[in-house]
């Protein structure tokens, strides 16, 4: 079909006019009730708008037929049925059929004229719904489409999102458990693939993708392969929480050392090894390198120092040796060296305290050109996070997500360049995207602000965000407002349900009723990156997660492929290693 043909040549039969319009919904009245029978919830349909290349397009969201009330048994005859056959509809935009000069039509958002009444409707069935959805690739300038599934009301239309849209405005997937987020995410990254110079990260916190064959697997572990967030790649604030306690007295001391020898080890290390570099622009939170078994020797002789007054011993067994006194940590770090060899001697921690390979300058550019570059021929990174403690996971990825931020943003295009731009697949978002803060110790609100930043700022650097979560009502609902684009699976909680009608717009609030009885992989899509709010069934990927739903019964009955090793298990369990 020809992308010039008009919409008007396939709205010949009308099925219903017009009978009732408001700002909200408008009625139409269906006057064979063989054509009501055929009507069904979120059916494209279409109204004439003020001129013959105006339309104005709609969803049915309510289909009725309603007993009427008569008077008088005269009219009782038997022989006709007293009812009024109507639908609902409510308006979601304009369609432009060959607007201006650009000879493509175009579909906006905005509602500038209301149908008039006794006007005729036509549903946009087959060739007129292939039409109106594919505007949008008759306008992408790119070869590849970013196509996600079919329409459920046509299963012939491929379903295309705008892929421009729906990364550069951020993007969410909801659903509950089992309802196909893990396979809607993998569908998404194989089209993504398709393009030469995508770049995109993803925060698998329970090892799901890591078997994808066309992504690069990066474990956050100190095994060989795995890449290690050394302490220096802490922020102050961060290194505070990981080992200094500010409920004890003497934390002002602890504060106070660490920051010492952390300012002094960075800028002996630029003195030494950066010539052309100031020393003096170095801060607590400069990513530089600084040995944490240094810093720990460093506090061990603070804690036992003492100082000389410059007076000396008259009598006694010390005559002729000079006074001293305690320093100022003299055993005030005693709690703090405990805790911090305590960290360093757990093999959880193994990936921040092993210095083997992380104390050079150059490990945090070997770091982020594995994670952010292409030397792999791989653009899609998997950030493997599923053996990091669960006390210090929000911290981890707060601190990936604002290293990869800070580079991006410190790059210098020229006026004719732009940033290459990257995206974030943030799953289980909910766990580090949190919208009830009142138990977030200060730094996982510090984690949760680099997100925040990224959700209101990161479209001027080239960052986009697509949150994936079962748990929509739990998320922090600054990031979330950002989200332009919704792809809804499955959800039966009505707080989840409640947490995305408050994404939608008011005239888009009822289909969150549809929400709990759409079958596993079929979804709602709302947002800038799709032409119309719409159900589509969703494609199957070509290589599958490892999220299937464990089917517990059959497993019961047959034994079929499971894992009972349960002396391998805790082997893993005393190494921290699988």
């Amino acid at each position: 079909m020809l992308m010039t043909e008009k919409l008007t040549d396939y709205l010949t039969k009308s099925f219903g006019t017009v009978y009732n319009v408001d700002t909200k919904k408008i009625s139409v009245k269906v006057a064979d009730e063989k054509e009501l029978n055929h009507l069904k919830i979120n059916d494209l349909v279409v109204f004439s708008g003020s001129n013959a290349d105006e339309k104005l397009i709609g969803i049915i969201t309510r289909v009725s037929k309603k007993r009427l009330e008569i008077d008088t048994e005269d009219e009782l005859d038997g022989t006709s049925d007293y009812s009024e056959n109507f639908c609902l509809v409510t308006l979601v935009g304009t369609f432009y059929i060959i607007l201006g000069a650009s000879g493509k039509n175009v579909f906006r958002r905005a509602i500038n004229t209301y149908p008039e009444i006794n006007s005729n409707v036509y549903k946009a069935d087959d060739k007129a719904l292939y039409i109106i959805m594919n505007a949008l690739a008759s306008n992408s300038s790119g070869s590849e489409q970013l196509t996600i599934g079919r329409f459920a009301s046509n299963k012939d239309v491929v379903a295309i999102l705008d892929g421009n849209k729906f990364f550069q405005r951020h993007a969410c997937i909801v659903g509950s458990t089992g309802s196909g987020k893990s396979y809607t995410v993998a569908n998404m990254l194989e089209k993504i693939n398709k393009l030469k110079y995508s770049n995109v990260i993803l925060y698998d916190l329970h090892g799901e993708y890591n078997e994808l064959s066309y992504a690069e697997h990066i474990k956050i572990s100190s095994d060989l392969g795995g890449m290690q967030i050394p302490l220096w790649f802490f922020n102050y604030e961060e290194i505070h929480s990981l080992f200094i306690e500010s409920s004890e007295g003497t934390s002002s001391n602890q504060r106070a050392a660490v920051i010492d020898y952390i300012l002094k080890s960075k800028k002996d290390y630029i003195t030494k090894n950066m010539k052309g570099i100031n020393p003096d622009i170095v801060t607590a939170d400069t990513p530089l390198p600084f040995s944490v078994k240094e810093l720990k020797s460093y506090l061990e002789g603070k804690n036992v120092e003492e100082t000389k007054t410059g007076e000396i011993y008259k009598t006694g067994d010390k005559a002729g040796q000079e006074k001293t006194r305690q320093g100022q940590y003299f055993d005030k770090l005693t709690n703090l060296i405990t805790r911090l060899q305590t960290k360093m001697d757990d093999k959880k921690y193994a990936f921040v305290f092993d210095e083997t390979l992380t104390l050079k300058h150059d490990y945090l550019n070997s770091f982020a050109k594995r994670i952010m570059g292409f030397s792999s021929g791989k653009r899609i990174k998997i950030i493997d996070l599923s053996e990091i403690p669960s006390d210090i996971l929000p911290i981890i990825i707060g601190i990936i997500t604002r290293l990869i931020y800070d580079i991006q943003f410190w790059m210098t295009p020229s006026k004719d360049e732009v940033r290459h731009p990257l995206v974030f697949i943030c799953d289980e978002a909910h766990i580090y995207m949190p919208n009830d803060m009142s138990k977030l110790k200060a730094v996982e609100k510090k984690s949760l602000e680099i997100f925040e930043k990224i959700a209101k700022e990161g479209r001027k650097y080239g960052i986009g965000i697509l949150i994936v979560s079962q748990r929509p009502s739990e998320l922090n609902t600054t990031i979330i407002s950002q989200c332009n684009n919704i792809i809804s699976l499955k959800i039966t909680n009505d707080r989840d349900k409640s947490a995305v009608g408050a994404m939608l717009t008011d005239s888009l609030v009822g289909l969150i009723d549809l929400l709990p009885n759409l079958d596993v992989g079929e979804c709602i899509v709302v947002g800038d990156a799709i032409m119309l709010p719409s159900k589509i069934i969703l494609d199957y990927p070509e290589e599958f997660p490892k999220s299937t739903t464990i089917e517990f019964w059959d497993r019961w009955s047959d034994n079929c492929k499971t894992v009972h090793s349960i002396d391998e298990a805790i082997t893993n369990l005393v190494q921290q290693h699988r």
